[in-house]
């Protein structure tokens, strides 16, 4: 009787056993597949900058080596650019929870990347947090050890300084490199920026672009969308919200007012002046899944199409900017 009774018990046991191993192997087959489709996620692509937790308003990632002029509307004195370098993308989503260890280098070069040296290099000089650099006497100039901390969205601001002869010839460059030293994902930022004098009498004009880098639009999850120029007028930007809509910091940051028809066709017009800035970093998001047509415009990535229809475009008209 005993010995029944222990055999029964037994196979009581088994049973649970296997019961629990199945469940078991059921629970690892799930988290298999959660964990497969999360690796797989595609993320945003970065601004070249724009989504990255190291960027900046001027420098990029785009590693190409083509000279990039700031307008100014009058003839300054003292031409300066601002270059900021941030602990957060431009869209300011997040910031790093890391600290941030960088060397900022700045070189003198002409338009072929020569090495610019000798009396004309003192009247360019490079300034932050408090200390001008001047050129003379070397054509770079170099600020190491910066730390961007992590306790809150942080940049640093280093003002480059230029002859007022660039204003109107251009042909001198300041060659900026912000490089990380301690974080290996992080890409290094780079830019050739010059001058330039925009007299009224020159025609203000303004473009649009995906400055996106990869192979086809289908490998990303949101845009990155560049307006650039010279001169006053407006923008009026026109986007199609059956497949992207535009990033909400943008559009409460510059007020944006936007009205959208019955087939989802959205529009906003903003007032813009390169003497105030002549840059302006848009990120859109998908409204809706990925659809296998997609691709590029053309070579320059103005705008993405579907079977001939357009996600983004925009035009310009030339007169005077207010405020906006």
């Amino acid at each position: 009787m005993k010995g029944k009774f222990i055999k029964k018990l037994k196979r009581s046991w088994l049973a649970i056993w296997i019961a629990f191993a199945a469940a078991a192997l059921s629970t690892v087959g799930v988290l298999a597949a959660y964990t497969s489709v999360s690796s797989v996620k595609r993320v945003v692509s970065t601004q070249k900058g724009a989504g990255m937790l190291f960027s900046s308003n001027y420098l990029t990632t785009d590693e190409n080596d083509l000279p990039r002029t700031i307008t100014f509307s009058s003839m300054e004195n003292s031409p300066c650019v601002t270059v900021n370098v941030c602990n957060y993308p431009q869209t300011m989503i997040k910031h790093n929870d890391k600290d941030i260890t960088y060397t900022i280098t700045v070189e003198l070069v002409d338009s072929d990347g020569n090495a610019v040296t000798g009396e004309e290099a003192a009247k360019y000089s490079v300034e932050y947090g408090g200390e001008n650099k001047t050129f003379e006497g070397n054509s770079k100039i170099v600020f190491s050890s910066l730390v961007l901390k992590s306790d809150d969205f942080n940049k640093h601001e280093f003002v480059l300084t230029f002859d007022k002869s660039q204003l109107t010839k251009s042909d001198i460059y300041m060659k900026v490199t912000a490089a990380p030293t301690d974080q290996a994902e992080l890409k290094t930022l780079s830019a050739k920026l010059g001058v330039i004098y925009i007299n009224d009498n020159t025609s203000a004009t303004w473009t649009g672009t995906f400055i996106d880098n990869a192979t086809s639009p289908k490998d990303l999850d949101g845009f990155n969308y560049r307006l650039s120029g010279s001169g006053e007028g407006t923008v009026t930007l026109t986007w199609n919200t059956n497949y992207v809509d535009i990033s909400p910091w943008f559009k409460n940051t510059y007020d944006l007012i936007i009205s959208k028809d019955s087939s989802g066709i959205a529009t906003a017009t903003l007032k813009v002046d390169s003497a105030e800035k002549n840059q302006y970093d848009i990120q859109f998001y998908r409204t809706n899944g990925i659809n296998g047509a997609e691709q590029w415009s053309d070579g320059n990535h103005t705008d993405i199409t579907v079977n001939g229809t357009g996600f983004v475009s925009m035009s310009f008209t030339q007169g005077a900017a207010k405020e906006n």
